[in-house]
């Protein structure tokens, strides 16, 4: 029997996940980042290409990862995308053909479902799922059982990656994800309640690429740039054309981080939490990583984790490593 530790946050836009064998060492410590998409092969077969898997699960034939079509957009994780994308990942820790492989994992949970029990119970069984789990990864036969899961908020990983921040002050956390951002009190590295201190908006790189579509749409005189088009503009910092930059594609995007930023600002004060009364904010989650400067610019004294996108799974492997093998 192998024992494996893992830290996971299932986000929309890409399952991140961080562990080892608990019999290895810190060298054995891997990092798995599969985005959070499939296509059901059932549609029409397509080779496998790039940072994508070959999934068999219960009769259905998948590909999950970067190659994948559906997407979520859904505020729930309780669906199915979020399982099969979460067992793949599950998968890349351990050895291919063995049995009786034990995951212990700490899970981060949305902020919405956490504030309810009943549904953050269902979030845990349904990931947990029901006994021994089988599937086929990329031709390899794969076998283990999920024997434990603790939950803990999203964005919450960097109190315990990085203490120091919040040791006798309040400071905000606002994690911006690919759906949704949330934002949390804490106060001297707690959140003293977890229902008036926290809260959660569809407001994440969803909306902000809609924001910079519009307007490169805008600067194209009307011309409509499509979604996927505006999100690799928003991974590059610009449009291309003609395989060269497009210079003023630049300033327009700057400027739509800027509206989007300014936004999501108003909503936290909106919520009662009003930004120049805190000790200090600090800012993870995927999408902060392409928000740096607009952060930067409006709030210069804002902590910005040194890879925002690992933050959560970095912090919550801390916990899983102290409860499951220190």
């Amino acid at each position: 029997m192998q024992e494996y530790v893992i830290a996971l946050d299932a986000g929309k836009y890409a399952i991140k996940a961080m562990g080892r064998n608990t019999r290895g060492t810190a060298s054995d410590l891997k990092k798995i980042n599969i985005r959070t998409k499939m296509y059901d092969l059932s549609n029409g077969y397509i080779d496998v290409e790039g940072n994508s898997y070959r999934v068999l699960f219960n009769g259905q034939e998948l590909i999950v990862g970067e190659q994948g079509e559906t997407k979520s957009y859904e505020t729930s994780k309780t669906i199915f995308l979020h399982q099969i994308c979460t067992y793949t990942a599950i998968t890349q820790f351990l050895e291919p053909g063995t049995r009786c492989n034990k995951v212990h994992m700490v899970l981060a949970c949305p902020i919405s479902v956490l504030k309810v029990e009943k549904a953050k119970q269902e979030y845990k069984e349904f990931i947990k799922g029901n006994g021994e789990i089988n599937i086929n990864v990329d031709g390899n036969n794969y076998s283990f059982e999920i024997v434990d899961i603790m939950i803990k908020a999203e964005g919450s990983g960097i109190v315990y990656l990085s203490p120091h921040i919040f040791k006798d002050k309040r400071i905000g956390v606002v994690d911006f994800g690919g759906l949704n951002f949330t934002f949390s009190l804490y106060t001297n590295g707690a959140c003293l309640s977890p229902t008036s201190d926290r809260f959660v908006e569809e407001f994440g790189a969803t909306k902000l690429t809609n924001y910079i579509a519009d307007d490169l749409s805008s600067y194209k005189n009307g011309n409509i740039v499509k979604f996927d088009v505006a999100e690799r503009a928003l991974e590059m910092g610009y449009l291309s054309k003609f395989g060269q930059v497009d210079e003023g594609s630049k300033e327009v995007i700057k400027r739509s981080k800027e509206r989007f930023f300014d936004e999501a600002c108003e909503e936290i004060n909106r919520h009662g939490f009003h930004i120049d009364e805190l000790d200090g904010l600090v800012f993870v989650g995927g999408t902060t990583q392409k928000l740096v400067d607009a952060i930067k610019q409006k709030i210069p004294s804002a902590f910005i984790a040194s890879e925002p996108q690992w933050s959560t799974v970095e912090g919550l492997y801390k916990i899983a490593y102290k409860k499951y093998i220190a």
